[in-house]
């Protein structure tokens, strides 16, 4: 068994000795993949120890990925993170999950620091190179016929994510990534698969949110919502994330009204709980939003990103006060 880790970097000479560091004791060998940088990158990453590629971007990582994991030599195992990701394991306990491991996949515990609001979230990053590829040119994902994979436990690997720890860092990240979607919607055929253009639909629309675009991601979310059944996932995201988009901007009614509907829809109640509690509290309903706030425990949104248990219980607090001066 043989455990890589790889990477694709532009200009990471700052973060990259920290996550090589990082990863010591865990990983057989560390690959850098280079797409351009200008600041003396792959020869910091070579000075660590790292074997080094390097590739033309163009806009579309999935294939830089899967350009990483060839140059790497495809090992039998490959953990993908990025240089401004910081590996926190146990090597002696996650070795032999991946000894006895029958997926292609594993789920990796990913804490995002967020300038605004921290989370965790599961994503695919150890993976069987000879089963799996990346695909998607934004916001890239793991493509196989077997889906549905474990997670390994936080005690044997997690990773802390610092990209979003910085507005501007995260605004520029998001203004790339919305040029690069706009550029995939507009390539797409007339008759391409409707899966497809849902997902770019969505990830657009992510990438406008974080850009500051808020009208055009309101736009592409609606956009994604008619060209998808309520229920399916595309659907239960998109309007999850134009939800919390019209909750920043204070429309309140139609916040209620899509918390209502991810409900009925099957969305986790203790997040649809959260979600209107919030809009009701700022249209004045503070007694209704406290009741709806009494059975949640956790907030964990569809996508599976799990927000700090210190967020909900400052919501309530605040609340409970309102709520015992309106008495």
């Amino acid at each position: 068994m043989n455990l890589v880790a790889a990477l694709i970097v532009r200009n990471e000479a700052e973060n990259l000795p920290g996550c090589v560091a990082s990863l010591g004791g865990l990983v057989d060998g560390v690959h850098v993949h280079d797409t351009g940088s200008g600041d003396g990158t792959p020869g910091i990453a070579r000075s660590l120890g790292a074997t080094v590629s390097t590739g033309e971007w163009r806009d579309d990582f999935a294939a830089a990925r899967n350009a990483a994991v060839e140059a790497a030599g495809r090992p039998g195992w490959v953990l993908s993170i990025d240089a401004d990701d910081r590996a926190v394991a146990d090597p002696g306990r996650l070795r032999p999950i991946l000894g006895s491991a029958r997926s292609a996949a594993l789920l990796v515990p990913i804490d995002n620091l967020h300038d605004e609001l921290p989370y965790t979230h599961h994503t695919a990053r150890l993976f069987r190179p000879a089963a799996v590829r990346w695909e998607g040119r934004v916001h890239e994902r793991l493509a196989t016929e077997d889906g549905v994979w474990p997670a390994v436990p936080r005690e044997a690997l997690h990773l802390v994510h610092h990209g979003y720890e910085d507005a501007g860092t995260r605004r520029r990240k998001a203004v790339r990534n919305a040029d690069i979607g706009e550029a995939v919607l507009e390539r797409l055929a007339p008759d391409a698969d409707p899966g497809l253009v849902a997902t770019t639909l969505l990830d657009l629309g992510r990438s406008y949110v974080g850009a500051g675009r808020g009208q055009a991601a309101v736009d592409t979310f609606e956009r994604l919502r008619e060209r998808t059944r309520p229920g399916d996932r595309q659907w239960v995201l998109g309007t999850d994330a134009l939800a919390r988009l019209l909750l920043g901007a204070g429309h309140d009614d139609a916040v209620v009204f899509l918390a209502r509907q991810l409900r009925e829809h099957g969305t986790e109640r203790q997040y649809c709980d959260w979600l209107e509690a919030q809009a009701l509290a700022q249209l004045g309903h503070a007694g209704e939003a406290w009741r709806l706030l009494q059975g949640v425990r956790q907030v964990v949104d569809p996508a599976g990103r799990a927000y700090p248990p210190t967020h909900l219980a400052e919501l309530k607090r605040l609340l409970g006060e309102l709520v015992a001066v309106l008495r």
